[in-house]
């Protein structure tokens, strides 16, 4: 049960770890490579970009998951501090339906490009793999939301400040 606690609060950030960790190995490879041995990997700069491809989608999750996503927070400093879980909810609930409209383009694309067996020009690896990072990242991402929705709603209202009378 505490792994399961562990991955729930850390899933996103260990596998940003890990992918920030191989891209900055690979690169710091392909400068040596290249600048002191003067034979530089054909193949390292591409599997860099595809790494920041699959972290930058996968941390979108990770933003909701913490509250770090951009949100206009106009209305709410308008409305007062009453409107503010009304608001949240709204932002939640377009976050979701993005994420959603993400997932369900991103399939027939994916299986597009299995069908027609792309692969990437120096590594090889089939394109659909790289295209994965669509609906997987946006997959967490609904989880994310959906979880952040349930505790907004949730969430005990504010006490109501007593008027003298």
């Amino acid at each position: 049960m505490k792994t399961l606690k562990y991955l729930e609060r850390n899933f996103e950030r260990l596998l940003l770890t890990g992918a920030l960790i191989a891209m900055a190995s690979v690169l710091f490879a392909q400068v040596v490579m290249r600048y002191f041995l003067r034979s530089p990997f054909s193949w390292s700069e591409e599997l860099a970009r595809y790494i920041l491809v699959w972290a930058a989608i996968v941390g979108v999750s990770l933003a909701v998951r913490e509250s770090r996503h951009i949100r206009v927070d106009f209305l709410p400093l308008v409305f007062g501090p009453r409107s503010e879980r009304l608001f949240s909810i709204i932002s939640h609930l377009g976050v979701l339906a993005f994420s959603l409209v993400m997932i369900s383009a991103g399939l027939p694309l994916i299986e597009r490009l299995a069908r027609i067996g792309q692969t990437s020009p120096a590594l090889g690896i089939p394109m659909w793999t790289i295209y994965l990072a669509i609906p997987v990242g946006f997959g967490l991402t609904v989880l994310r939301t959906l979880q952040a929705l349930y505790f907004d709603i949730m969430r005990p209202r504010p006490a109501q400040p007593q008027e003298d009378v």
